[in-house]
């Protein structure tokens, strides 16, 4: 069955509205900024309509979750999380820490057009239709690619990066270095001194060599550390007994967070948000939420209602 009868079949639009949809989607995004931490930068997010995440959320069921994602991914998959990916290095002497400059936005139209053809065996019509559903018309880059804010790109951003961590992964195993990728996050760690210095190289180089996408290095993100210096990596810290820690000053701000809520002081939108925080160190530092357990007593812990089991 053609992919356009399914859409009709199983999504509810008319043929009219389905053809409206197909047509405008690329434009029909509500785009405004956000604030980076650097003062004075911004970030661009572009957000589909209503419509066009029905449709871009039946494609991720449908089409786009059976693509080859490689294992060194680490962001935006059930059951690993922004833990694990530290986790991997923290046993390791030195890290090196890379990123890619506008890393959603790099991965256009065409790159997506290729994939599915290469992956899904698509026609170039299928493959067409599924990237124009997909990408958002950037006005300011005159290109067709992935928004910041579509449901459907961390998941396209992950099996468009198939063949890069592919052969990353191949180049990391010969060097003895450990490999993983959070997003546009990479992380790369080992035991060995001075391994490091070509991994950076051959980064640079894979993406030069790869057919799609079209990847830069952000020069101003490369950090190489030693176990002798403090490793952070995604804003976890790496400690030096080989373990992951959410670090002092987040761990005092959650302290001090808890003990407003156990005073009443916290409205609703702060409480769902500690909420999520305690979740999250719990799936970091669990000893942390112990030693809370311990400061605050289990009282206060089952009035927030956490989504894990206290001991």
């Amino acid at each position: 069955m053609r992919l356009i009868d399914r859409l009709l079949r199983e999504l509810p639009f008319s043929l009219g509205e389905l053809a409206v949809l197909v047509r405008s989607a690329p434009y029909r995004y509500k785009v405004y900024e956000i604030p980076k931490r650097q003062p004075g930068q911004f970030r661009t997010i572009a957000q589909p309509s209503a419509e066009i995440k029905v449709i871009q959320r039946w494609l991720m069921e449908n089409i786009l979750k059976s693509l080859p994602v490689h294992r060194a991914a680490t962001a935006y998959r059930e059951g690993i999380s922004i833990a694990d990916h530290a986790k991997r290095h923290a046993k390791r002497k030195f890290l090196l820490k890379m990123d890619f400059k506008d890393f959603f936005p790099s991965i256009t139209f065409d790159d997506v057009r290729k994939h599915l053809i290469k992956h899904k065996r698509f026609t170039d019509e299928e493959a067409r239709l599924v990237s124009h559903l997909v990408c958002w018309r950037d006005k300011s880059q005159r290109e067709y690619c992935l928004s910041i804010g579509a449901p459907s790109s961390p998941l396209l951003s992950n099996t468009l990066m198939y063949e890069f961590d592919k052969k990353m992964m191949a180049i990391c195993k010969e060097s003895k270095v450990i490999y993983s990728r959070y997003a546009d996050d990479l992380a790369f760690s080992t035991n060995h001194r001075d391994v490091l210095r070509s991994i950076e190289s051959s980064v640079k180089n894979v993406c030069k060599e790869l057919d799609y996408p079209r990847l830069k290095v952000n020069p101003k993100k490369t950090v190489s550390v030693s176990r002798a210096h403090r490793k952070v990596l995604v804003g976890l810290v790496l400690t030096p007994e080989g373990a992951i820690s959410l670090g002092r000053e987040k761990k005092r701000l959650l302290r001090a967070k808890l003990h407003r809520f156990s005073t009443g002081a916290l409205v609703e939108d702060e409480v769902s948000s500690l909420r999520g925080e305690l979740a999250f160190a719990w799936s970091v530092e669990p000893s942390f939420i112990a030693s809370l357990l311990v400061s605050f007593g289990v009282r206060v812990f089952r009035e927030l209602e956490l989504p894990f089991e206290l001991e």
